[in-house]
Parts: C-alpha cells; structure tokens; sequence
C-alpha cells in the first residue's frame, strides 16, 4: 500500500476517533489513539502488520521532535526562574522514585537484575506529546501546567540519562562478567548524550536565529528544515531526536524575541501532526503483547504509577509548592508512549544483551505503553481539571499578572530604589527590546515626579510608556515592610505594580489602570496579596473567585 494511503487512512481514523470521543466526552488524544487500534494489525488490519508500519516512523519521529521543540521553548528562564524549586523536586523525585518503585516490584516478582535494570530506566518516562495534547485541548494555563510541562521535560532529560547508563552497565555485565569496572564508561556515554544533545540543539538554534534575523529567510521553512537535519544528525550521531530537539526549544526560548518567536511558526502542522502521531500510536499498540506477558505488564504499571504518584506528591511537598499542585501532579504524569518505544528500539540494537532480556523488556515495555496510552490520558485530563486551570488559555485584561512577573518581599531604601528594583526585575523576565534599562527607568521617573502613583491604602502603581512593544507589560511587588511613596494619606506603600505600555496600547492601558486599581482596592485581596509568602501564593490569590469580576477574560 502506498504511504500515502496509509497516511490518508491514519488522518482518516484519527479524526473519526477524536469526533466519536467528544461526542462521549472522552479525551481527544484517547479518540486517535482508539481509531488508530480499530484500523491497525489488532483489528481490521487495513494498513499492514507491525513490521510493515517502520515505514512510517519518520513521521512518529518528526512529531516528537516538534513537541521536544516546543516543551523545551517552556523552559525559559523569563517563565520558571521563580518556580525552580518545585519544578527541579517534583522532576527529580518522580523519576526517582519511579525507577526505584519498578526495580524493586519487578525485583519481589522474581526477575533478573539485568531486566530488572533495564525496566526501571524506561520507566521514569513520560509521554511528552500526550501531555501537550491534552494540555492544548483542555486550553490550560497556570501555574499547575507551567510546572506539568517543565516536570516532563526534565523527566524526559533524566530518563535518557538513567537508561544509557543502565544499558552500559547492563551490556558490560554481558560482555565481560562484571560491572564494577564499567562505571566510568557509563558516565562518559551518558555525558556524551547530554554534552552532543546540548551542543547540537543550542548550534541549531543560534544559526536560526541568525537566519531569521534577515528578511529574506522565512521563519516557518527555517525551523521546518531545522528539525529535520537535527533528526539526522541525531541518527547519525546516535543521539536522541528528542533530547536533541528539546535542547534547540531551550535555546529559541531563551533568547532574543526573533528566535522565541519561531517557536509558534509550526502551529498550523500541529494539529494534522498530532492526529497522525496519536493515531500511529494506537495502531503500534501491541495488544498480543499485553495479553503475553499479562500479570508482568500490570505488576509494572502498577509499580511505575505508585513511584511517580508518591514521588510527585513528595516532591511538591519538598519544593514547597501548593496543594492544589503536588495533589493533583500525582495523577498527571501517568502517560507513556513515544521516548519508551524510542529506548525499547535502542535497546534491541545493542549486540552485547543477550535477545531473550531484550524480548522480554520489550513485550512488558509495549504492554505498559499500550495500558498508559488508553488509561493515563483520564487521570491527565482529571488533573488538568481539578486544577482549576482547565479553560484559561484566554487573554485576560491584565495578561502580565503572571507568577514568574511577582516578586515577594521586596527591600527598598526608597521609592526610586524600588522603582529601579522593579524595572531591573521587568527587563529580565520580560521581551523589552526597543528600549535600555536606564532609559526606562527614567520615564518612570519622570512621570512619578510629576504626580505621585501612589492611591493610598498601601498601593502603588508606578507606570511608563515605550515606543514599541507586543502588549502591556508589568510586574508587581510585595514589600511587607512598607516604603514611603508619597500616597495621599501618608501611608508606607506594600503593593507596587510597575506597568509599562507600548504607544499604540493607550486606551488598554486606561481599563488596565482601572481593573488594577479596583482588585487590590477590595481590602479581602489585598491583605492575601500582602500576606503572600511566595510568587505562586500570591498567583492563587489574583486567579481565586474573589478577583475574577476585575481581572476576567476579554473573550
């Protein structure tokens, strides 16, 4: 059959699945995944068997790899620098506790160290491009899914890490008869995945940035031609796509507003991508598999669902984040599929493990998958709900009151010294290119030394203008100890909010002024606001019930 066709026929039953599941209220991504079984070898068997489906797995690969670029352009220092803590815990006891929960049933069900090994390195994954998927559809936004998103990215990085030095140690034990010794070549080839992944992408991304500073390379070819060559070199290299791809997201996020930009110039192939992904996955599903090794696979799903539940839910609690976080992460990280498959084909490659550990990994492996990929979906899209961040991917009148644009505890000899702090913290988490820190905070200046900004009851709201610029732009500040501002009635300042609005933007910038000036009014959200022990407390507090009649939606 022509690929052609069967790519017709994957769209086809993709779409057929996602419209049959939003009309039962399932999940979108568990629809293509459903169409993609009923057409594939496990039902009617329209587009070939297993073996015959490899043909398509640069389309599999080329979607990954533009959801790697994606979720790594989330890790922007501008968006997490103040969130770290609870990302990197989260991150590193998930996986954590993950590997060990899986070493350790698999271990009491009576298997070899070297599967056992092997098992506990793949576990730690989570499914990238279901996460976003469900993400998108659910239209989330939040401190919940900045800190989901960035969670599995890390979890990606480490769990690649984790496997190349569980298959070194493993296949040394095969080759030689001991592991001790092979310690040091597991740190060296799991460096050379890291150090050839962080060079690679960050490369790609600085001569894309350069391409797509001039006027005649166009952005959607650049970072289209980027993807595929770094695929390539990935391959050639034996470096993994994904982490490769992921590290090129890093960089585009985190430069200048020309290479951030690039991030979104693939949207439109999205969703058409997405479908073909989800849907290619549920035909890959190997159900034989499942049903073969059977009490393994569900002792294994088991094992990696308790390990990333307590690991997350102990990791929130570590990092200090809010309940409604760590309890509702527990139940969000249970997706795998694409990175498993990934390191199960890695690993059938290694001529040093004997074929019997390799066919025994990979049945459980694909059994696990296929049971993630139809179960893990709901507790994902529970998460996302119970979050309460579900349908709030919407532009809000004040957009910038964000928790990477808060600071808390602000110490400030005086108001020009706060007013510096602030436009200091501005220029780093902000895209304020047109203008220098020095001139910015000048117009400030000049505008505050004309008629205080201060409204009394403890507020302020210092404001300038620029030339240019994508949005108002503001942070907010919470100085417990009070600064004199010179308000009105000769109360010390605690609340600042510095705004800055680009020329075009003046009759926005009224309405904002308005809404702000009217929420930390209300004397209820106020005290909360002052009372914030962190960036993220002070964000539960703007996005509860009580603010939402002044910060709501302009849709």
């Amino acid at each position: 059959m022509s690929p052609f066709l069967v790519v017709g026929i994957l769209i086809l039953a993709g779409f057929a699945g996602g419209w049959v599941a939003k009309l039962i209220k399932l999940p979108h991504v568990t629809g293509n995944i459903l169409g993609g079984v009923v057409v594939g070898p496990a039902c009617l068997g329209l587009i070939g068997t297993h073996e015959q489906l490899h043909d398509l797995q640069p389309l599999s690969t080329f979607a990954m790899s533009m959801v790697a670029v994606s979720i790594g352009g989330h890790l922007s220092y501008r968006r997490i620098h103040n969130s770290l803590r609870r990302i990197i815990s989260i991150s590193l006891f998930e996986v954590g506790f993950s590997v060990i929960s899986v070493v350790v049933a698999a271990r009491l069900f009576g298997m070899d160290w070297p599967t056992t090994f092997l098992l506990g390195g793949i576990a730690a994954s989570t499914a990238p491009a279901t996460t976003i998927a469900l993400i998108r559809e659910a239209r989330a936004k939040g401190p919940f899914v900045k800190t989901l998103i960035s969670a599995v990215a890390l979890n990606n990085i480490l769990c690649i890490l984790i496997f190349v030095m569980m298959r070194t140690f493993v296949a040394a034990y095969f080759e030689s008869g001991e592991t001790t010794g092979k310690i040091d070549d597991a740190l060296i080839l799991s460096s050379y995945h890291l150090v050839g992944a962080v060079l690679l992408g960050v490369g790609a991304g600085w001569i894309s940035k350069l391409l797509v500073s001039r006027p005649k390379f166009h952005d959607f070819t650049t970072i289209l031609l980027a993807i595929m060559l770094l695929d390539g070199l990935a391959a050639y290299l034996q470096l993994s796509p994904l982490l490769v791809n992921l590290f090129f997201g890093v960089y585009l996020g985190n430069s200048s507003e020309v290479a951030e930009r690039q991030l979104t110039t693939l949207v439109p192939l999205e969703p058409i991508l997405y479908v073909c992904f989800f849907t290619l996955a549920g035909v890959s599903l190997h159900l034989d598999a499942m049903l073969s090794v059977g009490v393994v696979a569900l002792v294994y799903v088991g094992a990696r669902v308790f390990g990333k539940s307590l690991g997350a839910a102990l990791g929130g609690i570590v990092g200090k984040c809010s309940k409604r976080i760590w309890h509702n992460m527990a139940f969000a990280l249970y997706p795998q599929s694409g990175i498993a498959i990934g390191l199960v084909v890695l690993l059938s490659n290694d001529p040093h493990i004997p074929e019997e550990i390799k066919q025994a990994v990979s049945a459980i492996i694909l059994a696990g998958v296929t049971i993630a990929e139809i179960v893990g979906p709901f507790a994902t899209n529970a998460a996302l709900a119970r979050s309460g961040e579900a349908n709030r991917d919407r532009q809000r009148l004040v957009e910038f009151l964000a928790e990477e644009f808060i600071v808390v505890d602000l110490k400030a000899l005086d108001k020009w010294d706060a007013i510096r702090q602030l436009v200091a913290f501005l220029m780093k988490t902000h895209r304020v290119e047109h203008i220098s820190q020095d001139e910015l905070y000048q117009s400030i200046v000049d505008r505050e030394k004309d008629m205080s900004t201060a409204m009394g009851r403890g507020i302020a709201i210092p404001h300038g203008h620029i030339e240019k610029g994508p949005s108002i732009q503001g942070v907010m500040a919470i100085c417990r100890e009070g600064v004199e501002f010179d308000a009105p009635d000769n109360e010390p300042v605690k609340l600042i909010m510095l705004i800055v609005t680009p020329s075009d933007k003046k009759d926005m910038h009224l309405k904002v002024l308005s809404s702000l000036s009217s929420m930390v009014s209300d004397a209820a959200i106020r005290e909360r606001l002052i009372a914030a022990i962190s960036p993220e407390d002070a964000m539960e507090v703007i996005e509860s019930k009580d603010a939402r009649d002044y910060n709501y939606f302009l849709e």
